[in-house]
């Protein structure tokens, strides 16, 4: 643990226990940048020992070296979430380095990037697919190759998936489906688990707007093999083609960017992850300010409609349609 930590008050609830975090061991991925960055230094502080996964290499190793020069006990792995066999390669190194895993922060995901500025049925089949191979089953893989190891050493634990405020309200894109399906999958997860009586607890965070480079990122990121190929989209006819939605879209990028711009910090978001396990929460939200959406969405549900895409959907500019 780094030499400045106050490490006295820094426990954790899990699946009702009240468990001291100085020296356990935590895997993030998504490390690099933002809110895995930020996490990964608060549970730093906190005493623990860190695994930071990334598929960028140069800044996880930028990273690691850094926190390791202020007296930190934190290891880097350059990880590819889509590859089961790289996250159980993951795996493998954390156990060899630190021991047993407590804390599992299924973080690593993407913006839809360019992907997002065309509607679903625009959308190829390689969009979809960096969308969802990173979203959801980098998620998918996290928890088949981490929980059978957690749930063998018997002691208690926690999983954290990271969905997002988009996975709360009605969406406009790939990156919203995939957030919706993270919020499933981790309360499915949260319900098997207590089924079975494990000792592991589980959350799902959801962000709203934070100041990171999610999109221009995954644009970045994106291999030129996944890139989209406009015949892949053959399907529709030129009539089609000249009613899609892209001026519908085409401010999505723009409005997104502005928001995450004016959002939190990865750091409060980091502080707000380390109090929702404090406090033994399954939905880890920014504020209570976001349950009016969740309420707004859940109206609509017992309407039967969506009523108002402004209210359901507040993310994106609605003028255009009044």
């Amino acid at each position: 643990m780094g030499p400045n930590c106050e490490v006295s008050q820094y426990f954790i609830r899990l699946s009702q226990v009240t468990v001291n975090l100085i020296d356990k061991t935590a895997v993030i991925t998504g490390a690099a940048s933002g809110i895995g960055l930020a996490a990964a230094e608060r549970f730093l502080k906190a005493g623990m020992k860190v695994v930071m996964a990334d598929i960028d290499a140069d800044s996880i190793d930028k990273q690691v070296s850094r926190l390791k020069s202020e007296g930190y006990l934190v290891e880097g792995k350059v990880t590819d979430v889509t590859s089961e066999s790289s996250v159980r390669e993951l795996a493998e190194f954390t156990i060899s380095k630190f021991g047993n895993i407590h804390i599992l922060f299924n973080n690593a995901g993407i913006g839809g990037g360019a992907a997002d500025d065309k509607s679903l049925w625009e959308a190829s089949i390689s969009d979809w697919k960096w969308v969802l191979d990173i979203n959801v089953w980098g998620v998918i893989h996290g928890i088949r190759v981490f929980t059978p190891l957690m749930l063998a050493h018997g002691e208690e634990g926690h999983i954290i998936n990271t969905a997002s405020k988009a996975g709360l309200i009605v969406g406009t894109s790939l990156y919203s489906t995939s957030k919706h399906t993270v919020l499933a999958l981790t309360e499915a997860l949260y319900v098997q688990l207590k089924q079975v009586n494990s000792n592991l607890a589980v959350s799902v965070l959801c962000p709203g707007a934070v100041n990171t480079n999610l999109n221009s990122n995954s644009n970045r990121i994106r291999p030129v093999d996944t890139k989209s190929d406009e015949n892949e989209n053959s399907n529709l006819s030129n009539q089609d083609k000249t009613i899609q939605s892209k001026n519908f879209m085409s401010t999505y990028q723009s409005t997104v960017q502005t928001r995450m711009a004016a959002g939190k910090e990865p750091s409060e978001i980091a502080e707000m992850l380390m109090q929702g396990l404090e406090n033994g929460d399954f939905y880890i939200m920014p504020s209570r300010l976001e349950d009016a959406v969740v309420d707004e969405r859940y109206k609509n549900i017992q309407a039967r409609k969506i009523e108002d895409l402004s209210k359901s959907c507040p993310q994106f500019n609605w003028s255009h349609l009044k």
